[in-house]
């Protein structure tokens, strides 16, 4: 399978004062341009060691891969509503509105341009010269020729007023946010009660809901109370039937942060409903995943993804890659799965894939269920190391997320029409109103 380079200049020229630190390089198989293009689907996933949300987007003939900025971004959940992301002490949800498609390929007028805010000007820091008032008297002052750096934050302000690629065939403007506090949110879903999230900090599973940091329902038998210590890294969670049905922990220990601490491997997959114990002995679990009838999960210290069969109690190990496994999201035959490079870390011992491999990579490799073959991959061959989630956004090949720091916020609106209901009760109490 052949490589091509997969980098957008005009993208990191565009937003270099804002991730000089970083190189986002990476590369692909060339077959994987037309396979996302004709599956129609793009990939999301996380990477918190890079502080980006990345988007996986094709036209077809080459791959585009977006970055967006966020501070700790974990887990993700995709819907055909929109898409869910776990960030440092919020969990933010973007909704679908591909009714933005049309404006968003139009230049966004200045602040001071627009009709929704007529009372915003520029702030004098924003123009060449500023006024500033000495003994009573005005005095204009020339500033400062700006630095390399200011120059390169302003061209990439002045980008997020451009229209956004042609190529755009789906939008997902942020809609909600919810400040959690830093309870080290993992994985995240949708649930019949809501959104789902595994509470790291107090080794629990809880709901997402507006009048609380969040409910707590259910926690591991051998968690004797809910404090926020990270006691047993309980880290993967997946629903079935609109239910948490599976979590995965890297020990049973009832200590904070005591599993860093361990000279020994004895991570665990759980029940949720029984809260029993399935399999043991584990190296750094994450990412269960319930699909065609069994749980898949990584093995992740081992650069493993295996399944487990609850009718049947068998255990397999499906594939083994010189990565360390972690994150998992399907479409159809095809498991997308996120790989990362062994790093160092504190605790005390490091991942069996060490001594594994001499290299290990990071990005993003598509595997084929039928067969468990490796079809392709999207690989980082910069410093983007660690991959947390992966997510796939059907029905379209290259969508665009608006954050909720862009300018493109201020104005881009989305609502009901007003029902019959709420018109003629307008009228009988307004008569003017028409």
């Amino acid at each position: 399978m052949t490589i091509k380079e997969s980098i957008d200049k005009n993208q990191l020229k565009a937003h270099q004062a804002l991730y000089d630190e970083m190189d986002f390089s990476c590369q692909y198989s060339d077959n994987l341009p037309a396979i996302f293009k004709q599956l129609n689907i793009s990939v999301a996933f996380t990477s918190y060691q890079a502080g980006r949300l990345m988007l996986v987007r094709s036209d077809g003939k080459k791959l585009d891969v977006n970055f967006k900025s966020f501070t700790r971004p974990m887990g993700l959940s995709a819907t055909e509503q929109g898409l869910t992301l776990g960030i440092f002490t919020q969990v933010m949800h973007f909704q679908r509105e591909d009714g933005l498609l049309e404006k968003i390929k139009k230049p966004l007028k200045k602040i001071e341009d627009d009709i929704t805010a007529p009372r915003i000007k520029l702030k004098e820091s924003d123009h060449k010269y500023s006024e500033a008032t000495v003994e009573g008297q005005k005095v204009t002052e020339a500033k400062d020729e700006p630095t390399e750096a200011e120059k390169k934050q302003r061209d990439y302000d002045e980008s997020l007023y451009a229209p956004v690629d042609e190529r755009v065939d789906a939008c997902f403007i942020t809609r909600a946010s919810h400040y959690t506090g830093m309870i080290n949110i993992h994985d995240i879903g949708w649930g019949d009660e809501g959104l789902w999230a595994v509470n790291s900090s107090f080794s629990c599973l809880c709901t997402i809901e507006p009048d609380f940091s969040f409910v707590p329902h259910w926690k591991p038998h051998f968690i004797s109370e809910l404090v926020p210590e990270d006691r047993c890294h309980l880290n993967g969670m997946t629903l079935r039937d609109g239910k948490p049905a599976y979590v995965t922990t890297f020990s049973t220990f009832n200590e904070g942060a005591m599993w860093r601490k361990s000279k020994e491997f004895n991570g665990t997959l759980m029940d949720v409903a029984s809260n029993e114990i399935l399999v043991d002995g584990l190296a750094m679990p994450h990412s269960p995943r319930w699909y065609r009838d069994k749980v898949y999960f990584c093995n992740s210290g081992e650069g493993q993804v295996c399944t487990y069969d609850p009718a049947t109690g068998q255990l397999e190990t499906i594939i083994e890659v010189p990565g360390f496994t972690r994150g998992i999201a399907f479409y159809g035959q095809f498991m997308l799965l996120g790989l990362s490079r062994v790093r160092a870390s504190d605790v005390t011992s490091p991942a069996p894939l060490a001594k594994k491999y001499e290299h290990t990579f990071s990005g993003v490799w598509l595997v084929n269920l039928d067969d468990n073959s490796i079809v392709g991959s999207v690989s980082f061959t910069g410093n983007v190391d660690q991959i947390y989630d992966v997510a796939v956004l059907a029905d379209c090949s290259f969508p665009e997320i608006i954050e909720p720091s862009h300018p493109r916020m201020r104005n881009h609106f989305c609502y009901p029409p007003l029902s019959s209901s709420t018109a003629e009760l307008a009228h009988k109490d307004h008569p003017h109103v028409r």
